[in-house]
Formats: C-alpha cells, sequence, structure tokens
C-alpha cells in the first residue's frame, strides 16, 4: 500500500528510443534559447551603448517568462481549445522576428539599439519562450513519469552543449541560429504531437478544484531563485570568452545529470521542501569561499551556484509533471503556475546585483555575503515551516481508499485519536499508519528520520492497545462515525 500512489504517476505513453531523442532534441533549443538570453550570449553585447546598460536584459525575459506562464495559467481554457493552440504557436512562430531585427541591427549596420527596443526584444523572447514551454509541457505529461524525466535531463545537456556551439560560431551565424531554433523545435512538437494522445480538457474551475499549489512553497522558490539570480548577475559581469560559455554549458549539463538519480524518486513530496534540502549543500559550497576569493575561483563558485539553479528548474519541472498526472489537471494550469515564482525570484536577484553594482551601493563581496546570509535563513525556514497544511492533506488522501469515504475514514481517525489522547505529531503519523503508509513514506512526508517514525508508531501503538499495523486497520475500520474512547477500545 506504501506505493498505491505511484500508477498515477505513470499514466500516459511510454514512448520509445526514437521518440526519446526527438523529444529530447526538440525541447534542447527551447532550453539553448533560454539558456542564451537569461546568461547574456556575446551577440547582444556588441551593439549596446555599454555593458552597464546590456546587464539587465535578462531581468526583461524573466518577467516576459513569467507573465506569459501567469497568463496561460489564468486563462488555461482558453489556451487549452484548439484557438489557445493556435495563439500559442503564432507567439512562438513570431516571437524570434523582434530580437532578430535588433541583432542584425547590431552585428550588420553596427548601430547601437536604444535601450528601450533592446528590453523589449528580451521581453518578447520571455513570451516566447513562455509560450514554448507551455506546449511542450502539453506533450511530456502525455508520456510515462519515467520517459517525461528523461526527456526533461536530456534535453538540458544537449541545449547546454547547443548553447556552447552556437556562442563559438561567427556573429551572423549565430545570430541566424538563434532566429530559426523556435521555428525548428515547433515543428519537432508538430511531428510528435500527430503520435501522442491529445490531452483531456479540464475546466479550470475544476482544476482548482482538484488542486491548488501553496504559497510557502512559492515563497520558498522565490527566496532560492533570487540567490541563484544574483549569482547570475555576476557571473554575467566575468569577461565574455569562450572557456567561460565551455564552463557555463559544463554547469548546465552537470546540474541535469545531477538530479537525474531524483528523479526516479521524485514525486510531489519534492514541491514541498525536499529539494531545497538537497540543494543546501551546493549553495553552501558556491557561497562560502565566494567573498574570499577572486578571478577564476570566483567565477567556479558562480559556476557550481548555476548548477543549483538548473537543478532546482528541472525538479521543479518535473514535479509539477507529476502533479499534472495526480490530480488530472490540465498542464496549462499547473506548469506555468508552478514555474513563475522561480524566474521572479531570479529576475529579483538579478534586479537586486545590477542596482548594487552600478550605483555603488554595495561591491561584489557584501553581495556574496548577503547571500550566503540568505541561504542561512532559508534553510531555518525550510527546516521549520509547515509546507502541508490543512488544504494539501486533503489532496494527499487517496481518493479511491480501499476501507471506506474518505470524509468518513478521516473522521474515524479524528476520533480516535481525541480519545486515546495522541500528541499533535502522533496524530500526523497515525493518520499516515491508518491509511497504510509505510515508515519510508512516512519520513518523506513529514521530514523526520526513521527512527522518530518508529518511536512514534510504538507510542501510538501502545495508546492504541495494538500490535500490529493489520489491528490499527482493523481498529479503525470498525470503528463508528463519531467513535468514544470507550468503543474504540472495546472494538
Amino acid at each position: 500500500m506504501e506505493n498505491s500512489i505511484k500508477p498515477s504517476y505513470e499514466q500516459g505513453e511510454r514512448g520509445s528510443s526514437a521518440v526519446l531523442v526527438s523529444i529530447s532534441i526538440g525541447f534542447s533549443l527551447f532550453w539553448m534559447l533560454f539558456f542564451t538570453a537569461l546568461l547574456y550570449d556575446p551577440f547582444a553585447n556588441a551593439g549596446l551603448p555599454n555593458n552597464a546598460l546590456a546587464l539587465p536584459l535578462p531581468i526583461a525575459m524573466c518577467v516576459g517568462f513569467a507573465a506569459a506562464d501567469v497568463l496561460i495559467f489564468k486563462m488555461c481554457d482558453f489556451f487549452a481549445g484548439e484557438r489557445g493552440h493556435k495563439v500559442l504557436w503564432a507567439i512562438v512562430s513570431c516571437y524570434a522576428i523582434i530580437p532578430g531585427i535588433v541583432l542584425f541591427t547590431q552585428a550588420i549596420r553596427g548601430a547601437i539599439v536604444p535601450m528601450p527596443f533592446a528590453f523589449a526584444a528580451w521581453l518578447v523572447i520571455g513570451v516566447g519562450l513562455g509560450c514554448l514551454l507551455a506546449l511542450w509541457s502539453e506533450l511530456l505529461v502525455s508520456f510515462v513519469k519515467g520517459f517525461a524525466s528523461k526527456a526533461i535531463a536530456f534535453s538540458a545537456c544537449i541545449g547546454a552543449l547547443l548553447y556552447f556551439a552556437m556562442s563559438s560560431l561567427p556573429t551572423l551565424v549565430g545570430i541566424c541560429f538563434l532566429c530559426v531554433a523556435s521555428p525548428m523545435s515547433l515543428a519537432l512538437l508538430r511531428l510528435l504531437e500527430k503520435e501522442s494522445p491529445a490531452a483531456p480538457f479540464v475546466p479550470r474551475v475544476e482544476c482548482t478544484r482538484r488542486h491548488q499549489l501553496t504559497k510557502p512553497i512559492d515563497a520558498l522558490n522565490t527566496l532560492y531563485s533570487a540567490v541563484f539570480g544574483l549569482a547570475i548577475f555576476m557571473l554575467s559581469r566575468s569577461e565574455p570568452s569562450l572557456p567561460l560559455y565551455g564552463g557555463i554549458a559544463l554547469a548546465i549539463a552537470a546540474g541535469a545529470l545531477f538530479m537525474v538519480p531524483f528523479f526516479s524518486k521524485n514525486t510531489d513530496k519534492m514541491m514541498h521542501g525536499m529539494v531545497q534540502k538537497i540543494l543546501f549543500p551546493i549553495l553552501v559550497i558556491g557561497l562560502m569561499p565566494l567573498p574570499f576569493v577572486d578571478g577564476i575561483l570566483q567565477v567556479l563558485c558562480m559556476l557550481v551556484i548555476l548548477m543549483g539553479y538548473i537543478c532546482l528548474t528541472l525538479v521543479n519541472l518535473d514535479s509539477l509533471y507529476c502533479l499534472v498526472k495526480k490530480y488530472k489537471v490540465t498542464s496549462f494550469y499547473l506548469v506555468g503556475r508552478g514555474h513563475s515564482p522561480i524566474l521572479v525570484g531570479v529576475s529579483l536577484g538579478y534586479l537586486i546585483g545590477y542596482m548594487a553594482a552600478f550605483t555603488n551601493v554595495v561591491g561584489d563581496m557584501s553581495l556574496a555575503f548577503a547571500s550566503l546570509a540568505l541561504v542561512v535563513l532559508m534553510s531555518v525556514f525550510v527546516t521549520t515551516i509547515d509546507f502541508d497544511p490543512d488544504h494539501l492533506r486533503e489532496e494527499h488522501e487517496d481518493a479511491g481508499h480501499p476501507h471506506a469515504d474518505k470524509g468518513r475514514w478521516k473522521t474515524k481517525c479524528a476520533a480516535i485519536a481525541e480519545a486515546h489522547d495522541l500528541s499533535a505529531r502522533e496524530i500526523e503519523v497515525f493518520n499516515l499508519l491508518a491509511k497504510g503508509r509505510g515508515t519510508t513514506y512516512i519520513q518523506d512526508k513529514l521530514y523526520i528520520s526513521p527512527h522518530t517514525v518508529k518511536s512514534h508508531t510504538y507510542k501510538i501503538y501502545r495508546k492504541l492497545g495494538v500490535n500490529s499495523r493489520e489491528e490499527l486497520l482493523t481498529l479503525v475500520e470498525n470503528a463508528p462515525i463519531g467513535d468514544s474512547g470507550d468503543s474504540a477500545e472495546t472494538t
């Protein structure tokens, strides 16, 4: 019974190796465009007035990306329909035109592009990337979880290689490649959609009833991403060179490969503080020496932090795909809504770094110390805050519980817990035991050690007068609604 939730993550097509390769290549074009716009490519630097004005452009991309995500989330009923799909396809097909004009103007005519036009171009890039991610996500959630997880990791690795290859190309060739990348990605997506079943339509009202993401998780992802955004800003101030772009590509690929072992275990629990706990040591490794080193060592520290950002982004997407399957909601409802806090955090961190650096408020060392202090605070936050409030506990209940109606089962458990004077933590463990959960599930769910689970289980058995899991389940099954202490013990 401990693994009873797994089949919900395995809904969909299993896919072949050829399909996996095709999806990885098509989705990698999205990642290549995203990395280029976020980490600031060498083509964009050439025609802007000065480097100080050029640096905020990734903020514009993140803002456009987040705005597209929120719009798709708010209007998921429209975008899930045929007309909405056509709008998304049109946006993605055309969004490279404006940035292409800006880049060609810089490269061919040697003209200085006014900052508002360049900012608008990167804003359009963000909107287009948000729409492209929504379309690819709709395809990926039609496959089983293991297949989708591999596609996410492999596509990010290939995208990193494409980013490095594009950065080493002559300027005009690289610009042409950037302009045709999104149509190429769409063409592959179109071919793959013909071979995959169409996603079922779920109205937004029903999606809202089935699942809602929690604000504590949004806040945590935003805080973590602000640190990443600050590090990405500091990285963008490094002197452009092929070794730097190669290091960025290696950091991206390493981040994708690092999370592969966790993908196989990834369920919605990764959305509730677990991934942040995994990433905390990576941030410490990158941030601890940052204030005390410079040159290549400082760049290496920032690349380690960049690797952590890739881990958070990919696992977040993988978790969102899990939630789409588990709660049977449309991907347009959940993916953009769950991804946007990360983009907001990156843009905030980048903006803080930019304003501090170019208004001479603080130096790089102060920014590094501030980042380290922020991560320490976040470690306290992720350890102490309850990321599973009452309305989420309802979502984690098994809708098809084999023993009884969910509401009646919960009422019985509450009555038994009250009658036997269980503590608050014992009630949490008891509720999971009553649903047949095992030690591994409970420790991951409540973020406690196996020893603590066993200690609480022993105390619960003693208070309830049972000696095994089977006796506990029988006690709950036979308990009447509104059970009193006497009747429960008699049962």
